[in-house]
């Protein structure tokens, strides 16, 4: 059974919190949250349906089960920062995930300390339709979009503004030292194909992307974005207004381009390794002392047949990759 208009709600301190999750994990955490409802005063043990989640998201049914308990289990252990480097709390975002194969289930308890973040929210939170996000390939989508959500209501139903710095952006989304090092690198495998997903799939379009520098180097994003209108001619116009003012945005991480010039194999070649960048599995694959472009290329020259192109297919799924 699909899930239909669900709201998820959260604290903005969750929001601006430090953590970081694959593109599955993100699926079924926001399943759950958004089983929450406005007038809960305690945390349930929440039953997650995997076959709901993969119907929603497109994900592959066949092998759904395992990828999204595997994913879950994981989720238990990866910690979220939220608050600032004086004060803050440190804690997993589940106390425990029951799992039963037969039924296809998984029951997973909230940590207790998250209560104030999720329930009984009153002010200073963020909301918005689970549906919005259902579609993301990109993992620093559902980030950016929340980012945006965030700050819609200062612009009254018209266009509103975020600014984030660089440095922001790596602590919030837990990058290491060695991720992303050079700020295009950020805008190019980050920021844009982020936008480009959410100007295409949720309701709000980004009117505009200016990367702002501080002496020769990028040092933040100032993004406009507007909510889009509910009849079909104004979709129109905010689709062919945004193409006008949007930043050109690069397909290659989020979507495979379409570029006739380029072969089907080459296809799949920028595919998986643009799968590789945006589910942050470089330093899985990286050989020696090689930088994230050459291990992109000596990938994409390694595929030279579709059988080779199989094998980082099946690869990559093993890790939870979802090739759409």
């Amino acid at each position: 059974m699909k899930e239909t208009n669900q709201i998820v709600k959260k604290s903005n301190d969750l929001i601006t919190a430090k953590y970081r999750l694959t593109i599955i994990q993100q699926y079924v955490l926001h399943n759950v949250i958004s089983q929450i409802h406005i007038e809960d005063t305690d945390f349930k043990k929440y039953e997650v349906n995997v076959r709901s989640i993969a119907e929603n998201h497109g994900i592959d049914t066949k092998n759904a089960y395992r990828y999204i308990k595997k994913s879950a289990l994981e989720l238990n252990k990866q910690p979220i920062i939220i608050g600032d480097e004086i004060e803050g709390i440190a804690l997993n975002w589940f106390s425990s995930v029951r799992y039963n194969s037969n039924r296809g289930t998984l029951l997973v308890d909230f940590h207790p300390d998250l209560k104030p973040y999720l329930l009984q929210l009153q002010g200073y939170f963020t909301q918005y339709e689970n549906k919005n996000i259902q579609q993301f390939k990109c993992v620093h989508s559902l980030r950016f979009y929340e980012f945006l959500k965030q700050k819609q209501n200062l612009g009254k139903g018209k266009e509103f503004y975020i600014e984030l710095t660089l440095d922001e952006i790596r602590s919030m989304f837990c990058f290491s030292d060695s991720e992303y090092k050079k700020s295009n690198d950020l805008k190019r495998f980050v920021v844009e194909p982020a936008l480009k997903e959410i100007n295409e799939q949720t309701d709000l379009s980004i009117v505009d992307t200016q990367f702002l520098k501080k002496g020769r180097s990028i040092n933040s994003i100032y993004i406009t974005a507007k909510p889009k209108t509910t009849s079909k001619t104004a979709k129109k116009a905010d689709s062919s207004d945004s193409k006008q003012k949007t930043v050109e945005i690069p397909t290659n991480i989020a979507k495979q381009p379409e570029n006739a010039n380029l072969s089907v194999l080459q296809h799949r070649a920028s595919k998986i390794t643009g799968l590789i960048m945006s589910n942050r599995l470089s330093d899985r694959f990286k050989q020696g002392d090689e930088s994230i472009m050459q291990m992109m290329a000596r990938i994409q020259s390694e595929i030279t047949t579709d059988e080779i192109a199989d094998q980082w297919q099946n690869k990559l799924e093993e890790f939870g990759v979802i090739f759409s």
